[in-house]
């Protein structure tokens, strides 16, 4: 029986902080003309929020089709959701929810994550070039296109600039990892994480559909499925119900209570770097 790998890859195989520098950034300035106020005004409001979601994580996180989809700590991109509402908030702005939405998520998101740079976290290329061409994918949230060129890059850093060309056309975008499918019955409504208050939901059918495919042409059972990502909530409570083996790549704003349910978990791991990684999935 073979064997599926999959890696997610902003976040996992990048650095998010330093990617989502220039995207936070952006995203400010934005508010700040949004609220009329100066750039300066914004900058001290937003690390006073920022603190408030990291003291308080239970309480904040990705909201999408009215449920948590993922928890608001992890990454630049993800806190940047609670962050500019509570802006608003504190300026009176924008206090229509949809209206609020449709300019948060849609317009300012959109607008300002071409602005992220690229930033490989240390040890992706030599992770990459130990993975077994036949059985290595990437499903994630972002574009194809862009990750796509980031191997690009990743594989010209090396002496051999087309040791990594195998990995481009096994990029799967767009996976639509937060979207819930209330009626998919493929796995259970929720699970209970120790730590946590609210329920985690992991009907995510759009992603099961990207995952159950590659499972099915590379011929692996769930048992000999893979998954490594850094955002537990979007890239491993899918495929840990399911049956497979998943890792947590951890960074300093990863919610405890994920290392430590995959810590205790029979199929989980977490894993502080990419050397680790390799150990996991090639030991």
């Amino acid at each position: 029986m073979s064997r599926l790998i999959v890696f997610d890859f902003d976040g996992t195989l990048t650095d998010a902080e330093e990617e989502g520098a220039p995207f936070r950034g952006g995203y400010l300035d934005d508010i700040a003309t949004l609220c009329g106020v100066e750039r300066a005004a914004i900058e001290p409001l937003a690390q006073q929020f920022e603190a408030a979601v990291a003291a308080d994580a239970q309480s904040f996180g990705w909201m999408y089709g009215g449920h948590i989809v993922a928890p608001a700590t992890v990454d630049p991109y993800l806190r940047m959701m609670p962050v500019a509402r509570m802006i608003f908030d504190h300026y009176g702005r924008f206090a229509d929810p949809g209206e609020r939405d449709r300019l948060l998520d849609g317009i300012l998101y959109k607008y300002n994550y071409p602005k992220t740079k690229t930033a490989f976290r240390a040890g992706a290329r030599e992770l990459l070039l130990q993975m077994p061409k036949a059985e290595t994918y990437v499903v994630t949230n972002s574009h194809t296109v862009p990750v796509q060129e980031k191997i690009r890059q990743l594989s010209a850093q090396g002496d051999d600039a087309d040791a990594l060309m195998w990995l481009v056309p096994r990029v799967f975008g767009r996976a639509k990892k937060y979207i819930l499918a209330p009626d998919f019955d493929g796995v259970p409504e929720s699970i209970a994480v120790p730590g946590l208050k609210r329920p985690i939901l992991p009907r995510r059918k759009h992603y099961f559909d990207v995952l159950d495919r590659l499972r099915t042409e590379v011929g692996a059972d769930w048992a000999d499925v893979r998954v490594v990502g850094d955002i537990f909530e979007l890239d491993l409570v899918l495929p840990l119900t399911l049956g497979a083996s998943v890792a947590l790549v951890v960074n300093e704003h990863t919610p405890q209570y994920e290392q430590d349910f995959l810590d205790a978990h029979a199929r989980g791991a977490v894993l502080h770097d990419l050397d680790a990684v390799g150990e996991w999935l090639l030991g």
